[in-house]
């Protein structure tokens, strides 16, 4: 199989398609190295590679900024500078920073090489610290190498190359069983490096043993006072569920993932959260095992009780965090980070209102119906997006807001939610029951996917002109119509225009806005079906 070199990428900053690029080259590049299996940690080296040079740039940039076009600093030293680039960047972000790079010319360009064992080069516009980078152990394990090599141009810049080392990927171990021998050592070694430890209770709940490590976690010699001591500094509410608890459970005494926080006994406020599994024997002892999670001082960061309760409160509130925050939790998890960060991408952004809805409450006020009719409707349009390869941002009492990718997926969804209305409301009608239509608009462009909210509650969600101006599309939309702007229809592949039907542009007038936006309707190609027209197109997009 022949591959072909992707072309290099230049980049002022970390933008989502640019990233989905990157990671489709990646993949391919990894493929002619016949080291697919490691692609998960390679991405996440890639993304450390990147945003450590652009971080840098952005960095130098901004200094050249203050100092020669603003003034600032003269002579105040480095951390007067590193005060100013963190505050402007916690305040307005990067876009400033990265918009300058792009009207001077300041970039890293990224390119995956076909030369043998080279994964990436990458080419920075400033000297780069090795100690930046944050997957330097990862990098040896995986059995890569990376070469730090100065450009001679009149930036001082930094070539980094990735290469895949081949002896050190030919060091794979045969699969072995641990004798008992092995284990217990593997064990000591674990309890040693992770300060673990194991405490022994009996039926009252008196402690029988208690290993020396957990005692010196708690800066506590091994006399009878110390013993008694952590055994008071355990709470009761550990006793309650666990020691006496598990004695009435029906599991054979066996508990797990029982999280608890001890205070320290000779302080007030600093505590250690552990986690906790063990059993009860035929004597009535319990054996427990003790792993420190964390270290809390002054607040507890971290709630205690049964790790199965948690899992019982997400599968509860699950459903009610949008699927779009959850997808992006498990990607920022999958690249090392602990929190969402913003975007700023171009997408399809949809709104779709059930007409009439609203007086259709009034007229039936004390009707639970109203709940089931517009969960009926609501659950047919969130099942369209999903099908379409969108995300649900919101919902809005009878309004969905939906955000995509491809603008064809999104007409092909706004077309798939019209298609059910009229199914819908063909059953209705033969009931006796009033026929509630969609009015669907769509729009395409930029726009900021951000955090919005405060500490207490936060909303992920899709910000800008773009989803203000696709609010008003929908709100000049017919029922049983679907409006778009024309901006829209000209970013539909021409591959995939061939599957709708749009009708005359026409003007819309768009509250806060001087100009007529132009739009027109669309519809289903009338040649194509719903189910071969959906599954071509997502495979022409494939």
């Amino acid at each position: 199989m022949s591959f072909l070199q992707p072309k290099p990428v230049q980049l002022h900053s970390i933008s989502h398609d640019v990233w989905q690029g990157l990671e489709l080259d990646l993949g391919q590049t990894l493929t002619r190295l016949k080291l697919t299996h490691l692609s998960a940690p390679t991405t996440l080296i890639l993304l450390d590679l990147i945003e450590a040079a652009i971080n840098a740039m952005h960095a130098q940039v901004f200094r050249k900024i203050v100092e020669s076009d603003f003034g600032l600093n003269q002579g105040r030293g480095d951390d007067y500078l590193e005060i100013l680039y963190k505050t402007e960047v916690n305040v307005h972000g990067s876009a400033n920073i990265a918009r300058y790079c792009k009207n001077n010319n300041w970039y890293i360009s990224a390119r995956f090489s076909d030369s043998p064992n080279t994964i990436l080069k990458l080419d920075s516009p400033v000297t780069l610290d090795s100690s930046v980078f944050k997957t330097s152990r990862l990098i040896d394990a995986l059995g890569y190498r990376l070469d730090i090599d100065s450009i001679l141009d009149a930036q001082n810049g930094q070539q980094l190359t990735l290469v895949a080392v081949p002896e050190k990927q030919s060091l794979a171990s045969p699969t072995s069983v641990l004798d008992d021998k092995a284990q217990a050592l593997s064990l000591s070694n674990i309890f040693e490096k992770l300060q673990h430890g194991l405490i022994q209770f009996s039926g009252h709940g008196e402690i029988v043993a208690v290993s020396p490590s957990l005692l010196a976690l708690f800066r506590l010699d091994t006399t009878a006072t110390a013993l008694n001591a952590l055994g008071f500094a355990i709470p009761r509410n550990f006793y309650n569920d666990i020691i006496w608890g598990v004695a009435l459970s029906d599991n054979n005494g066996i508990f797990e993932n029982y999280r608890i926080h001890v205070k320290f006994p000779d302080s007030d406020n600093a505590s250690i959260l552990f986690n906790v599994s063990g059993f009860r024997d035929d004597r009535e002892i319990i054996h427990s095992l003790w792993q420190a999670v964390s270290l809390d001082e002054g607040r507890t960061l971290l709630s205690e009780g049964s790790m199965l309760d948690e899992v019982r409160i997400h599968n509860i509130t699950r459903n009610y965090v949008p699927q779009l925050v959850e997808e992006k939790a498990r990607d920022a998890l999958r690249l090392g980070k602990n929190k969402l960060t913003n975007e700023i991408r171009s997408v399809a952004v949809l709104f779709c209102d059930i007409v009439g809805f609203t007086s259709y409450v009034e007229t039936n006020a004390n009707s639970e119906a109203i709940i089931d009719t517009l969960n009926s409707i609501l659950l047919r349009v969130a099942s369209c997006v999903k099908r379409n390869n969108g995300s649900i941002d919101k919902f809005m009492g009878d309004c969905v807001m939906a955000i995509f990718d491809r603008p064809s997926d999104a007409l092909l969804a706004a077309c798939d939610m019209q298609a059910h209305a009229e199914d819908i409301n063909t059953l209705r009608h033969h009931a006796g029951q009033k026929v509630l239509q969609l009015r669907i608009g769509v729009h395409w462009g930029e726009v900021v996917i951000g955090n919005v909210g405060t500490v207490e509650r936060l909303d992920w969600t899709a910000i800008g002109d773009v989803v203000n101006i696709a609010s008003r599309i929908e709100k000049g939309c017919h029922p049983g119509a679907i409006l778009i702007s024309d901006i829209l229809r000209n970013a539909v592949d021409q591959s995939d225009d061939h599957f709708f039907d749009f009708g005359d542009t026409f003007h819309l007038e768009v509250k806060g806005k001087w100009e007529k936006l132009s739009v027109c309707q669309v519809t289903l190609a009338s040649h194509r079906t719903d189910d071969s027209c959906s599954e071509n197109l997502h495979a022409s997009g494939n």
